[in-house]
């Protein structure tokens, strides 16, 4: 798994958490930012987006990414 993977993956299941506390649907979301219900769905199962498209979605969210560096176990 290649770094872009890595962060997709861990990234999905957040966005959906954050939508979710939010009670917003997908077209909740999508009615307030410029991306698709089937873009954000893609982005919550950490499919190949262009990056921008993570951006605005964390932007909406008032997120930004943060990497934390852990021993391993």
């Amino acid at each position: 798994m290649n770094i872009k993977q890595l962060i997709r993956k861990q990234l999905a299941p957040q966005l959906i958490a954050l939508r979710q506390e939010r009670g917003l649907s997908l077209h909740d979301v999508a009615l307030q930012t410029p991306l698709s219900m089937n873009m954000i769905c893609m982005m919550e199962r950490g499919e190949n987006l262009s990056s921008r498209s993570y951006r605005q979605l964390l932007k909406f969210y008032k997120k930004e990414l943060c990497f934390v560096l852990k021993d391993k176990e």
